[in-house]
């Protein structure tokens, strides 16, 4: 796939209604964070593929998504640790059998607590578990550090924009759906414009949603205000130099720099939807560092491992697009175990747990999904025999995974 793969020509697209074609279909590039001249089609058709139908958003705070996976987890005997980092991975005769963890905000003088497990899985990027959670004399970790041994990168990191805005959504009409905003067709140009000086030049992509919308509890919980949210790419060596320093700790020249990352998207969004102008009546902005202090990214790396065309290279088989690792007992989960984005990464999941489960483990997991499939069907349809739904189930995974 990788040696057979196509580059794209050199230079801009000369006719325009293809310049702006392309531009148009590369719009789910703020999914998975490539530029499109570096972006593999395997990235980009997932990420289509999985929105063609459309998303769903949660009934409630999106919190409910965790509280609600970590009761089904509970309920199968297992347990979800808050405020827990682990410090590493416990490799005893060449097989992982556990992690030390620590307190996260006991800082670096909390206790350290062992835990042992049959299987150890790691979602949180090849980066983060070569650099900081294997033991750093492990062979794995000398050779993952050899950038003679690979040519993956992390990801690009991510600015975010969280807005208050006074007002009832509907009031507002503000739109249901979500926006994405381009400054321009000719889309790499705008790229390496934006990464060269981004105080000068606006985000080439903008993400705009309004979670205010799609939550029906919204305006019962929080009546008379709404909210938007604006992402757009970032770099983390814009901000290296801020590195390991805390947050509000960081100095004028820092808070000067997000002022003005932040006055593009403000004004994005007020050109975009020129109802809210004025009424925001407050906002704050995420970094890169953000992203670190919060998720533990590997340099602000959002998607983990960059999904450019090296994801495919033969010398990278062993780092990604592949559950398994070189460790005995230790796998890989996310988007590293598969492909990246929301989808990539449910899908990886899946295969980690498939890796672990072993084949007949594995069809006990594909029956469990068909018969919560055909367990909806029959709560939508109560008149549908048992059989029927199952057989529906069978072919709604077969022909639309993807909605599934």
């Amino acid at each position: 796939l990788y040696e057979d793969c196509p580059t794209a020509p050199p230079g801009n697209e000369p006719d325009p209604v293809l310049r702006r074609l392309k531009a148009v279909l590369n719009h789910p590039i703020g999914d998975y964070a490539v530029q499109p001249r570096e972006a593999t089609f395997a990235a980009q058709g997932i990420t289509m593929a999985h929105y063609m139908e459309g998303a769903a958003y949660t009934v409630g705070p999106t919190g409910n998504i965790s509280i609600r996976n970590s009761s089904m987890l509970r309920n199968f005997g297992g347990e979800v640790l808050c405020d827990a980092t682990v410090e590493q991975i416990i490799i005893e005769n060449g097989r992982a059998v556990g992690v030390l963890v620590r307190n996260t905000s006991a800082g670096q003088d909390g206790k350290i607590t062992e835990i042992r497990a049959k299987n150890i899985v790691c979602a949180t990027s090849v980066f983060n578990l070569h650099n900081k959670l294997l033991p750093p004399d492990h062979p794995s970790v000398k050779e993952f550090r050899d950038e003679t041994k690979r040519t993956i990168k992390p990801s690009n990191g991510h600015i975010f924009l969280f807005c208050k805005i006074r007002g009832e959504a509907a009031e507002l009409e503000v739109p249901t759906h979500n926006l994405w905003y381009f400054n321009s067709y000719d889309m790499d140009q705008a790229f390496d414009q934006y990464y060269a000086d981004p105080v000068a030049h606006r985000p080439p992509t903008v993400y705009i949603g309004f979670p205010c919308t799609k939550d029906p509890t919204w305006s019962k919980r929080l009546p008379g205000v709404s909210n938007a949210i604006l992402i757009s790419d970032g770099l983390f060596e814009w901000f290296e130099k801020w590195h390991g320093t805390h947050h509000h700790e960081r100095g004028v020249e820092y808070e000067e720099f997000k002022d003005q990352l932040a006055k593009h998207l403000l004004d994005i969004l007020y050109e975009t939807v020129p109802q809210v102008k004025g009424k925001v009546d407050y906002w704050t902005l995420g970094t890169p560092l953000t992203e670190i202090s919060y998720l533990a990214s590997y340099h602000a790396a959002s998607y983990g491992t960059k999904c450019d065309t090296n994801i495919f290279n033969r010398l990278n088989d062993k780092w990604t697009t592949n559950p398994r690792t070189s460790i005995p007992n230790l796998y890989m989960a996310g988007s590293d175990a598969f492909l990246p984005a929301v989808c990539g990464a449910m899908y990886g999941g899946i295969l980690s747990a498939a890796s672990i489960l072993g084949y007949g483990g594995s069809l006990r997991l594909a029956f469990a999904f068909l018969s919560e499939f055909a367990h909806d069907l029959l709560e939508d349809n109560p008149k549908m025999g048992r059989v029927a739904a199952y057989l529906m189930a069978i072919k709604n995974f077969i022909t639309e995974p993807v909605a599934n």
